[in-house]
Order: structure tokens, then sequence, then C-alpha cells
């Protein structure tokens, strides 16, 4: 391998550890919190409630990838909080936040539903039925010759 390829290899690396690690210094920041969830089924779905009080549907992003749900968006802070003030308690958080839940079989992403209302999202996700175990009969056709 040429030293010009060990450098080039050696860089994408090193970038991305570098991206990697500023990901999950961002999770670790002050200002990231994790909104509470809770979660639900039925043989048919799955249902998770976040509380994300005071976040509009903007700043929320929902992904499914095979079993796992991804919860992401970003908590704001409000104008007159940005100011310069003195405070006696600050318990509230603000922030990005990022939570992923393992959902236990396969959704389907396609049928997915999100409803935001008074500070809940509500997610239902549907399950794929199960596959295994079920009977198929292949059909066998004969070869033309």
């Amino acid at each position: 391998m040429s030293k010009s390829r060990k450098r080039d290899l050696y860089d994408q690396v090193q970038s991305t550890l570098i991206l990697e690690a500023e990901e999950i210094l961002d999770r670790l920041a002050v200002g990231s919190w994790i909104p509470n969830v809770d979660i639900c089924e039925t043989s048919d779905a799955v249902t998770v409630r976040v509380e994300v009080p005071g976040i509009p549907s903007s700043d929320i992003r929902l992904t499914v990838e095979g079993s796992v749900l991804r919860i992401q968006g970003v908590k704001r802070e409000s104008a007159a909080v940005r100011e310069r003030l003195s405070y006696y308690c600050l318990e509230r958080r603000y922030g990005r936040f990022d939570r992923q839940i393992n959902i236990e079989r396969v959704a389907d992403a396609h049928r997915c539903k999100a409803i935001l209302a008074n500070g809940v999202l509500t997610i239902e996700i549907p399950r794929i039925k199960e596959r295994r175990g079920l009977l198929f009969e292949i059909p066998i056709t004969k070869k033309q010759k």
C-alpha cells in the first residue's frame, strides 16, 4: 500500500472518529436531556408516548430502522430565558435530545403514525405479522423444451 493511500485511510478514520466523538459529546453536553417515555403494546402494535412539552413538531424528527425507533429533537429556550437573568432555581432542561427505543419485533415503518397533542407525542408502530412457521406452497413449473 502506498504512503498516500495509507494517509488517505488514516485521514478517513480520523475524521470518522472525530464525528462520532462529537456526537457522543453532544449527547453528554450540558443542556442535553432525554424526554420521558411510556411504552405499551398489543399483539398488533407498539405505542410510545413521549413527553415533549413546548416543542413544536417541526423541532422533532422520528425515524424507524428495522426494530429501532429513534426520536430526535431540540427544546429551545424562549427569548425571555436567553436574556441575562439571575435564577434562584432552574430545573427545566433545554437543548438537543436523542432517544432510541428497541421494539421487540420488526416494525411496519410505512404504517407508523404520530400525533402531537398537549405536549405528548404519541407514536403508533404497527408490527409486521410473524411469517415464520407459516406454510407457503411454492408452485413448480415444468421447463419448456
